[in-house]
């Protein structure tokens, strides 16, 4: 009843600004067209400019536009990038797509209006934090130029935000809309205003916009899930094995258990609440028609509060009935226990995240000259708290089913209620809180000269100068009921906390995978309000622990960049030569922590960069090109990779000869990577074009966590030789592909038909990682696939517009992938990630030219997400259901 009303008052809202609007727009409704002029709107319009500018640019492009205020053609602006060739995101957890892959790899430099964004101590900011109703366009690049801003081998993405000398005058924008999330079962807002003016005054033109948005998400997914496989005898009890080493599970050797299966089946019912504030602000200053002056503010902001309500059975018990296999494996299918507990994990969640951005620039031009400058600064703070409690029972009935073919297992109890709070009692308390901030001030100064000079038509040059810093500091507690601690085991009841338990909304999985539908949980209100008395509960104090001098890093990088470009013309030949030299001096502070001491230790590193860019394009024909590329690129380590804070365990005579120890890496160099593009563009109309690229990376210098010996000589009577696992750089890589698409607006069509379009691309990876081998009792380097990278993807977008009715279906597909390794059961140590397939709607229709009503639907088919170790018939994983959701909301403006 309450959606219906919220429903009822935007629908009602919605129709009274029409109304208010209406008389604003009939002065407008009648636009004149003169002869020979094509008047597009809608998604061809933003289809057309996107085109434009990959047609123009000196690199490969490619680009996605809101041709009018609010018309990011998405939710979100990854999941706009993920219609575009050679883009894979990630699933659609908690809500959206967060993560975006350029070719299959995830390095990607992140910019917005051509500055460096980033969270706190990463190298990139989150696109899912950036509205996509403040955006009016994202270009994505694949090869580089010297000019742009070094780092990230697979790509840069830049998100341009409106600027008041983009309008001709007064524009006022106000875009709402109402989301039901189909799991959730909620109605929540997603609104944004914009309001824009440039006047004529005595010393020029000035301009002012501010924009503004706001967006709520209340989200719901469900997993349902199981563990590593292990080896156990016939009677249920563990078997000896060696972790990490697949066996075959047909083998027959007797040094082989009889018995593999996962030792847990459990649920995640992970609920919660993420909103989005967000402001833009510029101001423009033109003194004349050579010099112009501006001034950008920025702010995106991210709260998000939940709580994951896991639950987890144990399968080791009493057998109650024989053993069932699978086929003719030694893989059990189900089995029936005694005594098997049941655990359900409160995982409160709360975080917090703003990041603002200030710069003050000037562009000026006078004849065949240009030059620019910017300053910025850069500042991105976070704290991320995580409050879990345990709490859990002995059931005296388990019957479990691993393996059905479906790819989710499932258990019933049949003596017990999960969802009856009185039959837990307190387990386990942790918490962890980590506050991180990060923060950049940058300086840079271009200048162009554009005048025919033997091959050149151009020379560009300029510097940037910045310095960064990132701060991280967390700590992390635990204690457990014991026998004799404050808590004993299955002594005190959950329930006899009040307010502490409540229940799993229900209906998991209802309809589509047979499951356990509903649970009892601790509350997130419980855990992220009292959580200093359920430490005192515990035994510990009730404030939080002090920061931990191991998870401690400040860490200063000092970067001075310069570039040189020439931009060549011969005949139909065009193109680019540039080279980017980079001085990078970064201090890193952190600890030395021996027998529970701590000392605090700083290293410096000074590196120099040179990286080389050429880009030429071969006009065959004035609507046919040929592109050809290549550059170096580089991904500068994360500073959490740099953290120099070193914890070390001395050996013991007599029982451990070797020390061992763990640390971070300040001496470790950016992954590079050589990239060379081959492209073949057809541009039949400005609405139509056909493109297939042909690309290849090499790649050197993976980050990956090796464990060596090390000669500790500073430690006095602690001397010796140490095994020390932290990241170091190893190995090489080749990934190699092609990229095709095509949009396409047939002509000459019946009139009924005339509007239809077809925008379709589909990307094929091929790739191997030479790294140092992971694996146990393994060394040398191995081939290990590329981590989340699909062999083949493709997207196919169907598009129909006529009058002020415009439509969009878009079905968006990736292969299964590698997902990571595994070593610890006897299960193959690839994890592998199935298919992943989305279908979106969009609809609007524009009322008059001042306003337009739009729906949506996302994720359509509502398929389900799955992952296995390698053989998903044998050693199934994970299965994710996301939501469905429905949107209606409305544009317009004055």
């Amino acid at each position: 009843m309450k959606n219906s009303v919220q429903l009822s008052i935007s629908l009602f809202a919605l129709l009274a600004a029409q109304s208010a609007l209406a008389q604003a727009g009939e002065d407008q409704s009648a636009k004149s067209v003169s002869d020979g002029d094509i008047f597009v709107t809608g998604m061809r319009a933003s289809l057309s400019s996107a085109q434009n500018i990959k047609r123009n640019a000196q690199q490969l492009v490619d680009s996605v536009v809101a041709e009018d205020i609010g018309k990011l053609p998405d939710n979100n602006v990854v999941e706009a990038l993920q219609r575009v060739p050679g883009i894979q995101v990630s699933p659609r957890a908690r809500g959206e797509s967060a993560t975006v892959l350029i070719r299959g790899l995830p390095d990607v430099v992140t910019l917005v209006n051509g500055r460096n964004i980033f969270s706190t101590t990463g190298r990139s900011l989150s696109l899912a934090d950036v509205p996509a109703d403040l955006v009016a366009g994202v270009d994505v690049y694949k090869s580089r130029s010297a000019d742009q801003l070094e780092g990230g081998i697979a790509g840069l993405i830049n998100v341009r935000t409106r600027r008041p000398f983009d309008f001709k005058g007064f524009e006022f924008a106000l875009a709402g809309r109402e989301v039901y999330s189909e799991q959730p079962d909620r109605i929540d807002p997603y609104a944004s205003a914009l309001i824009s003016n440039r006047w004529s005054t005595g010393i020029g033109e000035i301009g002012a916009l501010v924009s503004l948005s706001y967006h709520k998400t209340r989200y719901r997914d469900e997993t349902i899930y199981s563990g590593g496989y292990f080896g156990y005898n016939l009677d249920n009890s563990r078997a000896p094995y060696t972790p990490g080493v697949p066996l075959d599970p047909r083998g027959a050797s007797p040094t082989d258990p009889k018995v593999f299966r996962t030792d847990v089946i459990g649920a995640f019912d992970r609920i919660g609440t993420r909103t989005r504030p967000a402001i833009n602000a510029t101001l423009q200053w033109a003194p004349d028609d050579r010099l112009t002056i501006h001034a950008d503010g920025l702010f995106y902001g991210y709260r998000e509060r939940g709580n994951s309500n896991q639950n987890f059975t144990s399968m080791n018990g009493a057998l109650l009935s024989p053993l069932v296999f699978v086929g003719d494996t030694k893989l059990v299918q189900s089995l029936s226990i005694a005594n098997g507990r049941v655990a359900n994990f409160g995982g409160a969640y709360k975080n917090k995240a703003d990041r603002w951005q200030g710069a003050l620039g000037a562009d000026w031009t006078s004849g065949d000259w240009k030059a620019s400058t910017e300053f910025s600064y850069t500042r991105s703070k976070a704290t991320d708290i995580g409050n879990n409690l345990d709490v859990d029972f002995i059931a005296s009935r388990t019957d479990a089913v691993f393996n059905d073919g479906s790819g989710a297992p499932r258990f019933t109890l049949p003596n017990d209620d999960m969802a009856d709070p009185s039959r837990y009692y307190l387990s386990r308390l942790s918490t962890t809180r980590t506050v991180g901030d990060g923060k950049e001030l940058a300086w840079r100064g271009d200048l162009s000269w554009r005048a025919p000079f033997l091959i050149f038509s151009g020379l560009d040059a300029g510097i940037r100068l910045s310095k960064r810093n990132a701060k991280s500091d967390s700590f992390t507690q635990t204690i457990n009921c014991s026998a004799t601690g404050a808590v004993q085991c299955y002594s005190i009841k959950a329930a006899s906390l009040p307010g502490l338990m409540t229940v799993t909304p229900g209906d998991f999985y209802t309809g589509t995978r047979e499951f356990v539908r509903q649970w009892a949980t601790p509350t997130t209100d419980y855990l992220l309000n009292n959580i200093g008395s359920l430490r005192q509960l515990f035994g510990l104090a009730p404030g939080d622990p002090a920061f931990q001098d191991t998870q401690h890093f400040d860490i200063e990088e000092k970067n001075y960049a310069g570039y040189g470009q020439a931009n060549v013309e011969v005949g139909r030949l065009d193109g680019q030569i540039g080279v980017r030299v980079i001085r990078t001096d970064i201090t890193s502070n952190a600890f030395l922590v021996l027998r529970g001491a701590t000392s605090p230790v700083t290293i410096r590193n000074k590196s120099t960069d040179i990286l080389p860019s050429l880009a030429l394009r071969y006009k065959l024909k004035d609507n046919l090109f040929l592109r050809f590329a290549a550059s170096k690129t580089i991904t500068r380590p994360s500073f959490a990779q740099l953290n120099p804070a070193l914890t070390l365990t001395p050996p013991v005579p007599g029982q451990q000869p070797f020390g061992r120890g763990s640390s971070g890496n300040a001496d470790l160099k950016p992954v590079r990577s050589d990239n060379y593009d081959l492209s073949l563009e057809w541009y039949i109309d400005r609405s139509s074009s056909i493109t297939a690229t042909i690309f290849r990376r090499d790649v050197s210098g993976f980050i990956q966590s090796v464990t060596s010996n090390f000669d500790i000589d500073y430690l006095g009577a602690d001397n010796g030789v140490y095994q020390i696992t932290r990241p170091e750089n190893s190995g090489s890589g080749k990934l190699q592909g092609i990229e095709g698409g095509f949009t396409f607006f047939p002509k000459g069509l019946p009139t009924w038909l005339d509007g239809i379009g077809i925008s379709a691309n589909g990307t094929y990876i091929d790739g191997k990682n030479k790294a140092l081998s992971p694996l146990p009792g393994v060394t040398g380097f191995m081939d290990i696939p590329f981590q989340n990278v699909s062999k083949y993807s493709a997207t196919g977008t169907f598009i129909y517009e006529t009058g002020g009715f415009s439509a969009r279906a878009s079905y968006v597909w990736r292969d299964t992938y590698n997902a990571g390794l595994h070593f610890t059961g006897v299960n193959p140590n690839f994890i592998t990630n199935g298919q992943i397939s989305n279908l979106d709607l969009s609809f609007s229709y524009e009322i008059n030219p001042n306003f337009t009503i739009v729906a949506d639907a996302t994720n359509i088919l509502k398929n389900l997400y799955q992952t296995s170790f390698k053989d998903p018939g044998l050693y199934p994983r994970d299965t994710v259901l996301y939501t469905r959701t429905f949107a209606v909301g409305f544009r317009a403006k004055i």
